[in-house]
Formats: C-alpha cells, sequence, structure tokens
C-alpha cells in the first residue's frame, strides 16, 4: 500500500475540510430557500450574477428562459462587457438545445440589481458584494448552491473559466439541477402565475 507524501496528505485534507462547513450546512440553507420562495410573490424579473458573466450566468439565464417564457431574466457580472462565452460554454450549451453564440457580457449595476425581483449568485461572496456594494436587500438574493437538491458538495457553483470541457458540463449539470428545482418552486401548488413579482 502507497503512502502520500505529506504535502499530498495534507493538500488533500485541506480540500476535504475547506467545503465541509457548507456540506453540512446545504439540507438546512436547502430547506429554509424552499420555505422562503414558496412564501414569497412569484418574480417577474430574475438576475443572474457571476463573477465575468462568460460562463455559468449566461448558461443559467438561458435555462431559465426556456423554462419560464413568462419570466423575464437577464445576467451580469462584475467585469467589463461585450465579451462573448468561451467556446466550451458553446459546446457545451449546444449539447443542451441552447445557443449563447449571440450573447455578450454585461456589467451589473444598481440599475440592473433595483430592477430584478430576484437576484441569482454563485457564491455568497457574490452575493455579500451586492449587499454591501449595491445595497441590494438580502431577501432578494439566492446563492444558487443553496437550491442543488444534491448536498454533500461545496456551496460555490465551480467557476469553469479556462478549464477543460468536462468542467463545463459539471457546471452546467449543478446549474441544471439548480435551476430545475427554482422553477419547481416557482411554479408549484397554488401558485399565481400572474401575481405580481416582489418589490414591482
Amino acid at each position: 500500500m502507497s503512502r502520500l507524501h505529506p504535502r499530498a496528505l495534507a493538500k488533500r485534507v485541506y480540500h476535504v475540510l475547506r467545503g465541509l462547513p457548507d456540506r453540512l450546512l446545504h439540507d438546512r440553507r436547502h430547506r429554509r430557500l424552499a420555505r422562503r420562495l414558496r412564501a414569497s410573490p412569484r418574480p417577474q424579473r430574475i438576475l443572474v450574477v457571476c463573477f465575468g458573466n462568460i460562463c455559468r450566468s449566461p448558461y443559467f439565464e438561458a435555462v431559465l428562459q426556456r423554462a419560464l417564457p413568462d419570466v423575464q431574466v437577464s445576467s451580469a457580472g462584475f467585469l467589463r462587457a461585450e465579451r462573448p462565452v468561451p467556446n466550451e460554454s458553446l459546446v457545451a450549451s449546444q449539447r443542451r438545445g441552447l445557443d449563447l453564440s449571440r450573447f455578450r457580457s454585461r456589467t451589473v449595476t444598481r440599475q440592473l440589481t433595483d430592477a430584478a425581483d430576484l437576484v441569482i449568485v454563485m457564491d455568497a461572496h457574490q452575493a455579500r458584494r451586492l449587499i454591501h456594494d449595491l445595497h441590494l436587500p438580502a431577501a432578494r438574493v439566492v446563492v444558487a448552491g443553496d437550491l442543488d437538491p444534491v448536498g454533500a458538495q461545496p456551496r460555490p457553483i465551480r467557476d469553469p473559466f479556462r478549464q477543460p470541457l468536462e468542467v463545463f458540463e459539471s457546471s452546467f449539470d449543478r446549474i441544471d439541477r439548480c435551476a430545475a428545482t427554482l422553477v419547481a418552486l416557482l411554479d408549484g401548488p397554488g401558485r399565481d402565475r400572474a401575481g405580481p413579482g416582489a418589490g414591482g
């Protein structure tokens, strides 16, 4: 039986422990968010935010646009605007029946967040930036990973930028699960599809 080098062992232990709190808290966050979304007015405008707005949020936007045609869905990021999605993103999205070839990024602004009834972010750090820097009410922010019905994972949706196609596929698989959960919560029994959006 081979033994790991101490540095390799320490690295493995670090990666296991780094996401442990998120994994332990996932079920509680997931249930709390589900209750919150069921109790809130159905949003009419959803904004999806990731760091650069060229990998995760454009795909999430497209998935929600297809699933919620009566909801206005858009996306943005923290970097400069007018950038296309990477080729790997085009390939992965096309395999799922979505065409992102015409997508161009845009920068998140106070105007965009103020207009949204619900803002979905990829990690807690992005949520804090929007809440503190753009004064977005925390009640309108959702960390995407909290929607994932599959637990035992780190809370953030992994950024596949500059990664192989397989990483895009894995991130998009998780986004698909999160989007499906959101759609089920928004269109579940007793929902008034024509009702006003929160903050509208």
